[in-house]
């Protein structure tokens, strides 16, 4: 998000919020907090949390609100459906590979041949396991959107922690492996 439209928004916040204002280190860190979203998701937020809520918003309502403006994905009983109608649509020997994270994983936490296996019998069974897989996934994705966490982030942090190599690298000619 730009400068600009982090001032619009904050504008708004004090017309709408009489008490409300922050002083440039509190600004600051509102922007370093908040800079990882969209202008559009942020302007939305802003003004859905000024035409919902009666106290100013903290940064944490702020990106909830910007993640449920921006969210698309699925409803864990229309993944459940399309995996449904591909598994009859293709069989066994065609498995089908999504592009949305949270269906995919969901699909290989059951297992395609499994998914191809079902009975009648254990439909429910497999069905209640393939939405409990897809919504933990739904809120892994939702929590990395609200905490801005990013995979450098947590690769630069575990290279710190091994030497420099991360696990399942291999260390570089002539480093002493222990």
């Amino acid at each position: 998000m730009d400068r600009k439209t982090f001032a619009e928004g904050l504008a708004v916040l004090m017309m709408a919020f009489p008490g409300f204002a922050l002083e440039r280190p509190a600004t600051e860190l509102w922007y370093k907090m908040l800079s990882d979203i969209s202008d559009t998701a942020f302007l939305a937020a802003v003004h859905r949390l000024v035409m919902t809520t009666h106290r100013p918003p903290t940064i944490a309502a702020i990106r909830k609100a910007a993640l449920d403006e921006t969210k698309n994905s699925l409803t864990a009983e229309d993944a459940w459906q399309i995996v449904i109608d591909d598994v009859h649509k293709h069989g066994i020997y065609k498995e089908q590979f999504y592009d949305d994270p949270r269906l995919e994983n969901a699909k290989r936490t059951i297992g395609w041949q499994e998914l191809c296996d079902m009975t009648g019998e254990s439909r429910r069974v497999v069905r209640a396991q393939f939405i409990r897989a897809y919504e933990s996934y739904d809120f892994k994705e939702d929590d990395k959107a609200l905490n801005g966490k990013k995979e450098e982030v947590n690769n630069e942090l575990l290279s710190k922690l091994f030497g420099g190599v991360l696990p399942g690298e291999r260390a570089a000619e002539g480093a002493v492996e222990r």
